[in-house]
């Protein structure tokens, strides 16, 4: 670990980072700094101290000896006072930073209150439609997508990819042509690894576990069907944090190009991991989740959230992912990926 002697709090250096004149008049105005969480509504301004509060101690608790991370500065998470819905990896002054826009918060808030309101979600995760069970659902998958968001940032600083980039990592912003295959091999770097850490908290870890199965009324269950009920939850909150978004036009731009994978490709990489994370601790969820199953699941997600992207499918990105042109992205796109796992 890297120490650094710092005279400032994280809290004013995070603020400060914002009003660099390096980042230009528009930067600036579209991320203001530090969000004063006593401005906002105060059961939400409390709600959001205390989840910050509970990501930073799991982020000071995290590992310092896993081989493939690089050296890093000490996390701090903190919220954002922005126009956009975005996340956020950066260093500076001695901390890893990773900032969320309070856009994004409302735009996790809205879809989970979405799915946790969806009959057919219901029905596929087996639980009720009591005004408390929809209100435990959208709990559990809000924090799926929050802490998905959190770990993704993560992935960018413990795999260097911070270092990489000049400015800041940005999670959401990702319909600008100016990327490139390399950038995008570390967002599914990213998403894969958030995926692997989401898939331990809630299922196999006691923590996350036993407080999503408690709300969720399913703490008396057969383990392998809590198993299947979590595994579940993380395809639908995770598939809905995407499907949210409006599809990117590929008929418009050169993928090549693009900072981050289109969505249907991302959440393919996605369950790649995840799947491969069952087969080691949970092989039972291998099988489980059939190829049927999971489609259900995702277009289940997708209907309850139907709306958010601006009423557009993934249709053009699966029929261009099964083009010719779309397998040799895809080729070049593994390629890539492979070669940085291997970097690490």
């Amino acid at each position: 670990m890297i120490n650094s002697e710092v005279s400032l709090p994280p809290e004013i250096l995070f603020h400060r980072f914002f009003q660099l004149e390096e980042h230009g008049p528009q930067r600036r105005r579209e991320y203001r700094g530090k969000q004063d969480l006593e401005a906002l509504n105060p059961q939400v301004g409390e709600f959001l101290t205390v989840l910050q509060a509970s990501l930073n101690e799991s982020l000071r608790l995290a590992r310092q000896d896993v081989p493939e991370h690089v050296e890093h500065p000490p996390f701090h998470l903190d919220y954002i006072d922005s126009t956009v819905r975005n996340a956020i990896a950066f260093c500076f002054k001695g901390f890893s930073f990773i900032g969320i826009t309070i856009p994004l918060i409302d735009s996790l808030w809205d879809s989970c209150i979405r799915l946790s309101s969806s009959e057919r979600i219901a029905e596929l995760l087996n639980v009720g439609q009591t005004p408390e069970q929809i209100e435990a659902l959208h709990s559990v998958c809000f924090r799926i997508q929050l802490f998905f968001v959190v770990a993704h940032e993560y992935t960018h600083h413990v795999h260097g990819h911070v270092a990489l980039n000049t400015t800041f990592f940005e999670e959401i912003e990702d319909s600008q042509p100016t990327g490139c295959l390399e950038q995008q091999a570390r967002e599914v770097d990213a998403d894969g690894s958030a995926a692997y850490h989401v898939l331990s908290h809630l299922i196999d870890g006691d923590e996350g576990r036993n407080h999503a199965l408690r709300l969720l009324g399913r703490d008396r269950e057969a383990r392998g069907i809590q198993d299947e009920i979590l595994f579940s939850a993380f395809v639908v909150a995770v598939g809905a944090f995407f499907f949210a978004r409006p599809p990117l036009a590929l008929e418009e731009i050169d993928v090549c190009d693009l900072t981050h994978p289109p969505q249907t490709a991302r959440m393919n990489y996605l369950m790649h991991t995840a799947i491969a994370w069952c087969k080691h601790y949970r092989p039972s969820l291998e099988t489980y989740m059939t190829r049927e199953r999971f489609q259900i699941l995702m277009s289940a997600a997708a209907q309850a959230v139907w709306g958010m992207n601006g009423g557009r499918d993934w249709v053009a990105q699966n029929e261009f992912l099964r083009s010719e042109r779309g397998g040799e992205y895809q080729t070049k796109l593994d390629e890539l990926g492979k070669e940085h796992v291997q970097s690490l």
